[in-house]
């Protein structure tokens, strides 16, 4: 349960990589590269929020499997 939940993580995390990396690439070629570093200025507040709460649900995930397997591996009897 917890390999799946992982897996489904870090498959979302890296989607969510992929899309803003290819919407990045069509910005810059559809308006140039001014607009391209223009959406990436530290100063463009919506945009850094909305790259958050894309990588949001696989950072989740990734992050509850690491606390399940924490658990799991606290209740062992061999500890």
């Amino acid at each position: 349960m917890i390999r799946i939940i992982r897996t489904i993580g870090y498959a979302l995390f890296y989607a969510a990589l992929g899309f803003i990396i290819l919407g990045f690439i069509g910005v810059w070629m559809k308006e140039g590269f001014s607009a391209a570093i223009e959406l990436m200025s530290p100063y463009n507040l919506i945009n850094f929020i909305s790259m958050l709460i894309t990588v949001a649900p696989g950072i989740g995930l990734i992050v509850w499997a690491e606390k399940m397997e924490d658990r799991k591996l606290n209740k062992s009897p061999l500890r």
